[in-house]
């Protein structure tokens, strides 16, 4: 007996495997019904806005399929759970990030002036969640000032770890929206959602030094300019310029904050191969732009309809905090679905038929080619 079987019988489990795959496929999911196969056939190659360069290349008609199927997306169970896992672990790891801010903040800068900053918040969260999170910084800015210790360095770095936990969460949800399988090594994963946090945390005390820096630099700007005596126009700014940075400037810099953050996650956190910018601005833009109208409206019906207090009671701030980062998380992972599609449609790929998971792609294929006439 041969040790070594021909290349027929070496193929014959293959089509056995797809076969079995493809039973396991009808009988876990419901079967299309037609309207579900006509529009995966009419969003096939030729559809339009396949092969666009860019998304500001993209026709109109290609911008509807889009959005069509990032709604269908979004609007599934699945992306819900995603949500409220990330929102579950980023309010366990709120605190180790504050704690994490402000070690970092008070290496180079006086804690004191964390709280002012602070006031930009106070429209995007919720009253109970402003209030408990600024008690909280009240507690930590309050405390004597360390220098960097091998203590502070070992405690920074233990608040990093746990902040990291909601890293994670936010990792595997962009691969769920993307539609990537994890591969990486469990190091690898973790040293990525370690060094995210740590990159997030930093961006975040820059952005408060920046807000700090910002109405000192407009009072010392005419000696810069090499002003002996500031003209007019200089001293109308010195009088007016600090309060206005305070009140324009300082809601800028988050939102360049909140607009970088997101970038940087849809580029580099999901588990998939580089693609260009362009296909990552898109998302992130109506990502920055839909969250702050969200957190400002959730922040309202909080203030005047929700009553987590009487419902929840000393948690009710926690509870608050909760949903206002599954809104949050909601809208990151909209962004990520919707850089998906753009994605998808340029490269002319046929969407996932609904109700029909593809676990191997030769299945996909064939379980397509049946439905089709």
């Amino acid at each position: 007996m041969s040790l070594f079987p021909d290349s027929a019988s070496s193929s014959e489990p293959d089509r056995k495997t797809i076969q079995n795959d493809m039973e396991r496929v009808r009988q876990l999911t419901p079967e299309p019904d037609e309207e579900d196969i006509r529009q995966a056939r009419k969003l096939g190659p030729d559809a339009p806005g396949t092969g666009a360069a860019s998304p500001l290349a993209m026709p109109k008609a290609g911008w509807k399929i889009v959005f069509r199927q990032v709604f269908s997306e979004v609007g599934s169970s699945q992306t819900s759970l995603s949500a409220a896992g990330c929102a579950f672990y980023a309010t366990l790891s709120l605190f180790p990030a504050i704690s994490s801010l402000i070690s970092l903040y008070g290496l180079a800068f006086d804690l004191q002036t964390v709280e002012p900053q602070l006031e930009v918040l106070r429209h995007l969260l919720p009253p109970t969640a402003y209030s408990l999170i600024g008690n909280r910084i009240h507690e930590l800015v309050s405390q004597p000032h360390t220098s960097l210790t091998i203590g502070l360095i070992f405690s920074l770095s233990v608040a990093l770890w746990s902040a990291s936990a909601s890293t994670k969460s936010i990792l595997s949800a962009l691969n769920m929206a993307y539609n990537a399988t994890e591969t990486r090594s469990f190091l690898r994963f973790q040293a990525t959602a370690l060094a995210t946090t740590f990159m997030a945390v930093f961006g975040a005390a820059l952005t408060l030094a920046l807000m700090v820096a910002a109405p000192a630099l407009v009072d010392y700007l005419p000696r810069i300019l090499g002003f002996r005596k500031p003209p007019p126009p200089f001293d109308l700014l010195v009088s007016y310029g600090a309060p206005l940075v305070v009140h324009t400037l300082a809601p800028l810099l988050m939102l360049l904050f909140v607009f970088v953050a997101v970038t940087m996650l849809y580029r580099f956190a999901p588990c998939r191969d580089a693609v260009k910018w362009r296909w990552i601005v898109p998302g992130s833009a109506i990502a920055t732009v839909l969250w702050v109208l969200l957190s400002l409206g959730f922040s309202w019906y909080v203030a005047h309809f929700a009553s987590y207090g009487a419902t929840y009671g000393p948690l009710g701030a926690v509870a608050a905090i909760m949903m206002w980062f599954f809104v949050s998380a909601y809208v990151v992972l909209f962004g990520a679905e919707l850089n998906a599609g753009l994605e998808e449609r340029a490269r002319g790929a046929h969407p996932r038929i609904a109700g029909l998971p593809q676990p191997d792609p030769l299945v996909a294929e064939a379980v397509t080619a049946e439905h089709s006439p």
